[in-house]
C-alpha cells in the first residue's frame, strides 16, 4: 500500500489511542487503558470472542448504568413532544410481538439515542455512539435472549411513559432498574462465558 494510506491509518489510529508515535521512538501500539474506548469504531474492532471485549462489554455496561438514568431525568424536564413520541412509539416496537432481531436492535437504538438527545445537554451527545456500540455487542452476544430480556423491553415503556408524564424521578428509577438488570446479566453472562471457554 501507499505510505499515503498508511500514514492516514496510522493519523486515524493514533486519535483513537491505540498507537504513538514520536521523534526517535517511532511508531508503537499503546496499552489498552489508553485506548479511546468511547469510541464506537475501537469496540468494534475487537475479535467478537477476545478477553477484552468481555470486559469492555461489562464495564460499559456499568457506565451506562451511570449516565442513562440521570439522561432520563433531564429527558423528562426537556424533551419535545417529537422526542416524546418517538420513545412511545420505539417502546411499543420492542413489547410487540416481533422478533426479528435487526428490527428489535433498531428500536432499541432509537429509544436510547432519543433519551440522550432529548436531555438537551450536547455534552451527553459523544455517548451516543459508545452506548449503541455496546447495544450491538449485547445483540451479538445474545444476552437480549436471556430470560430478563422480557422484563427489560417492558421497562423500555415505563421510562417512555415517565419522560412523557414529566416526572423526572420516576424515569431515573424506571431507567436505573432496567440497565441494573442489564448491568448483572452482563456480569453473568460473561463469566459464564468465561467458564466454557476455559
Amino acid at each position: 500500500m501507499s505510505r499515503a494510506t498508511v500514514r492516514d491509518a496510522v493519523k486515524v489510529l493514533t486519535g483513537k489511542g491505540l498507537l504513538r508515535t514520536a521523534r526517535r521512538f517511532g511508531t508503537k501500539v499503546r496499552l489498552s487503558e489508553h485506548w479511546n474506548l468511547l469510541d464506537a469504531e475501537v469496540i468494534s474492532w475487537h475479535e467478537p470472542h477476545h478477553a477484552h471485549l468481555g470486559r469492555v462489554f461489562v464495564e460499559s455496561t456499568e457506565l451506562r448504568y451511570v449516565i442513562e438514568p440521570a439522561a432520563a431525568q433531564l429527558a423528562a424536564e426537556n424533551a419535545t413532544s417529537e422526542h416524546i413520541r418517538v420513545l412511545l412509539r420505539a417502546s411499543a416496537k420492542l413489547n410487540s410481538r416481533e422478533r426479528d432481531t435487526a428490527t428489535l436492535f433498531a428500536a432499541d437504538c432509537q429509544f436510547h439515542s432519543t433519551v440522550l438527545d432529548a436531555a438537551g445537554n450536547m455534552m451527553l451527545g459523544p455517548m451516543r455512539q459508545m452506548i449503541l456500540g455496546i447495544l450491538k455487542i449485547s445483540y451479538e452476544f445474545g444476552v437480549q435472549q436471556a430470560p430478563r430480556g422480557i422484563a427489560s423491553r417492558e421497562r423500555h415503556t415505563l421510562v417512555a411513559e415517565a419522560i412523557r408524564d414529566r416526572d423526572g424521578v420516576a424515569a431515573r428509577s424506571e431507567m436505573e432498574k432496567m440497565l441494573d438488570a442489564n448491568r448483572q446479566t452482563a456480569r453473568e453472562y460473561w463469566k459464564e462465558r468465561a467458564k466454557t471457554e476455559d
